[in-house]
Order: C-alpha cells, then structure tokens, then sequence
C-alpha cells in the first residue's frame, strides 16, 4: 500500500538519536549468513520509514484529526507490539506540519519514563540538558504540577502525546491525570491522546491510571495486520536490511510466520529473530517451513468441531427416515433369525476367535512400541538460543528473550528454564517486565528436573501467594 507523502518529512522536535550500536556476536554471524547490513527487526522506526497499512487507516486518520483541531482526552488502545508508538510519532509527525505544538512522552527501551522526564519534556527542554534545579523541582509533585498546567493551558494549546500509560510510575500519571482534569470541557483547550494496552474497561487495577482513562472522549484501537500486510511488513524489513524474501525465505515458511505472528509487528521481529538464529545454527542457507518449526516448535492440533444439529423441518424429516430405518433393519433381524438360527454359526465362531487374536496381537506391539522421542536441538541451536536470549534482555526486549529461553527450555535445557524463571522473578528487575512469581516457580521446577540445582535456592526466595 502506498505511504501518503505527508509522512516522508517529521518537522517534531526530538531528542539527539543515539549513535546505532553494533549487533552482537551472534548476531553478526546471521547477518554474514544472510548477507545483511544490520539487523532486520526489532529496531525503531522514525516517522518517515512508517507504513500506513489499510487496517489501521482510520484509527490514524482519528488520532490526526484529533491532535491538529480537537481538545480534550482521547484513548488509543490495542494488544502489545501492534504498533502504537510508531502510529503516535507519525501521526504527530503530520500533526506539526499544521503548526500545533505536539510533544510525544514515551517509554525508553531501557527504563521507564521519570517525572523529571515528563516534566522537562512539557517545558520544552531536552531531557539531557536537565540542570539540579529542574531534578529538585520533579522531586515535588505539588510544584511540579503548579507549573506545568499553567504552561500546558496557555495559548497557543499543545497536543500531548503520553504512549503506555498503564507503565507510567504513579507521579508521572498523577501530573498526567492533573492536566487532563484541567482541560475546559466548554471550550477550546489542549488536546492529549493517551495509549494502553488494553481496552478502557480493563485498563488497569491502578485507580490513577483507570480515572485517567475514564476522561477519556473516545477511544480508538488499532487493529492487527492482515496476512498481505504482515507479508509485506517481513518483506519490507528484509529489503532495508540489505535481504529478498524470495532470497531468504521460502513460500511455505513466509505462510507460517505470519501465521504464527498473528498479525502484530513485535511478534513478527520477534519470531523472525529466533528464526534467524536457528537457522545460523543449523546452516540452513534459507529459511525454510523446518527451520521455522525448528526455532518455535510444531503448531498444536486444533480441536475438531462437530457439525451442528439440524432444526427444525428438516430434523423432524431425518427423525422419520431413521425410525423407519431401524423399523425395517429390526424385522429383517427377527426374520433372518426365526428362519436360519444355526447356519453359519460355526465360521462366525471361528471369526469371533480370529479377531480377538489379532486384536491382542496388535495391543502387545503397541505396547512393546519404543516412545516417540522428545523434540531435542542440537547444543550449537541450544547455545545459540540461550546467548540470543541473554542479549534480547541486555536491549531491554523480555518477550524476545523469553521466546528463545522457552524453546531452548521446552528442549529439555536446564539452564535456559533458570533464565526463563529469572525474567518472571520479581528478586530480578528487569525492565518492562511484569513479576509472575506462580510462572517463575514453575519453571524454577522444570530447571530442577532438568537438573540445574540453583533454582531450588531461588524458588525459596520467592513469595508465592
């Protein structure tokens, strides 16, 4: 789909971007593999590299309309890794051209947004040029809100832009939760446009957080990608790297990633990194539907559904044929057995007793059949896995390295199931993690079956509801 030409060119005041680092080890041995420049996924994408897919068209075109001539508080939800943020940069992007003021407050990749933050972002000050006086004045809420209202209801009005607000800390969606209640409600004001993961009714047990999403106007979700358009965000992502898909990537795999991904763009860069991986560690040349499985494991079996009833004519017209049915098998029965009560009795007998034999036969063969062997990975997949997992923690994305630690665990890797039990261990911090002490001890477990005795001491540490 065509991108429109107002989103080549972001005119928003930002932040210096840090200079790119280099891809581990690992990572550059894929690159070599595949002949790629830098790592496909996972980065992020500026305004001008956005893809306005058709899907999520008119959540973009609400989310504009709203930051150039609305007022007040709008929400925009949708599932984790759908594409939030880029759709609030871009959006902003197009915003700016207009000449309202947009500032856009989002979560680093390492970290979590501080009230110093929030507030040198709403002055107008770059956060790396913060001097003692503006650390001193975050450190007070009370004075920091006095201020930043005035400023933030003073023509001409802004848009705000607060990205994950259900991962703020509790000063900063206080401030947030102030300016929102401070907007005129009669009149022209502010515009703000918050973002969450999760729909407004089950946005958050936080009070703050939910009261905040509460004065919201409208809401907007953005919808997930279809299958073209997830084939053409795998396919985009590849060319910019330096990669075809028809290079790389056979027709039968690209159908299971995005099967597999669902149609969210984080899943899409996560399951194409294991993949990546897997298959620099198995030396396939291309990524075929094996390599797939081989980093993510088999698709589970759906359940067969049975076929409806029928109601109501043609019910009763199957009910009349099926008792005529056992009317006329019953007296072909009881006609059969007044005339001829012996013949034939003797090979039925011998029938009878044919079957039964080889019915046991066939229960001693099945049970003297060897097990189907456990899905195992080679311990240059397995290591591969883990270092791939150890560094997706180190850039801060947990759900990657949970994805890699998982599929190593699943192979029966007792180390990888420690690590896995670490990322939901609340004795960790880990940022943009959620503590899940019942999944940490339970992987703490398999680790112990596995045969790593140190999560046996890290299961005590754990306060288990």
């Amino acid at each position: 789909m065509r991108r429109p030409l107002n989103l080549m060119k972001s005119t928003t005041p930002s932040e210096p971007a840090p200079a790119p680092t280099k891809p581990g080890p690992a990572a550059m041995d894929y690159l070599d593999l595949y002949g790629l420049s830098k790592p496909p996924f996972g980065e992020a994408v500026d305004s001008a590299g956005y893809i306005l897919f058709g899907s999520q068209r008119r959540a973009f075109e609400l989310l504009t309309d709203h930051i150039v001539r609305g007022t007040g508080v709008v929400l925009l939800h949708g599932e984790e890794g759908i594409g939030k943020t880029e759709t609030l940069r871009a959006a902003a992007s197009v915003a700016a051209q207009s000449g309202r003021r947009t500032i856009m407050i989002s979560r680093p990749t390492d970290g979590r947004v501080s009230l110093a933050q929030l507030v040198s972002a709403l002055k107008g000050q770059p956060t790396a040029e913060k001097t003692a006086t503006d650390e001193k004045t975050a450190t007070d809420e009370k004075t920091a809100t006095d201020h930043v209202i005035e400023d933030f209801l003073a023509s001409p009005h802004m848009a705000l832009l607060a990205d994950d607000i259900d991962l703020m800390p509790d000063d900063c969606a206080h401030l947030l939760l102030s300016l929102a209640q401070a907007i005129p409600k009669d009149s022209a004001g502010p515009a703000m446009v918050l973002s969450c993961a999760t729909a407004p009714t089950t946005v958050s047990t936080r009070p703050d957080v939910a009261q905040l999403s509460s004065l919201a106007r409208n809401t907007i979700r953005l919808s997930r990608l279809g299958p073209a358009e997830s084939r053409q965000y795998i396919e985009r992502s590849l060319w910019i790297a330096g990669g075809t898909t028809r290079r790389l990537l056979t027709p039968d795999a690209m159908k299971l990633l995005i099967a597999r991904s669902g149609g969210i763009p984080r899943t899409i860069d996560r399951l194409m990194e294991a993949v990546f991986t897997t298959g620099f560690a198995r030396s396939d040349a291309m990524i075929k539907a094996n390599t797939v499985t081989a980093a993510m494991g088999p698709i589970a079996p759906r359940p067969v559904s049975r076929p409806s009833a029928p109601s109501g004519m043609a019910e009763r017209v199957m009910q009349m044929a099926a008792i005529g049915l056992l009317v006329t098998g019953a007296g072909v029965f009881l006609y059969k057995g007044l005339n001829d009560p012996i013949q034939r009795s003797a090979p039925a007998e011998q029938k009878a007793v044919t079957l039964r034999r080889s019915l046991a036969v066939a229960t001693i063969s099945e049970q003297t059949q060897p097990a189907k062997p456990a899905d195992t990975l080679s311990p240059e997949l397995l290591a591969a896995l883990i270092k791939r997992g150890d560094q997706a923690l180190v850039l801060g994305d947990i759900a990657a390295a949970r994805l890699l630690f998982q599929r190593a665990a699943e192979a029966g890797n007792a180390m990888a199931a420690t690590s896995l039990g670490k990322t939901y261990d609340p004795n960790f911090v880990i940022p943009g993690g959620r503590p899940d002490p019942p999944s940490a001890a339970s992987w703490y477990r398999k680790a112990i079956t596995l045969g790593d005795p140190r999560a046996a001491a890290l299961i005590q540490r754990l306060e288990l509801p």
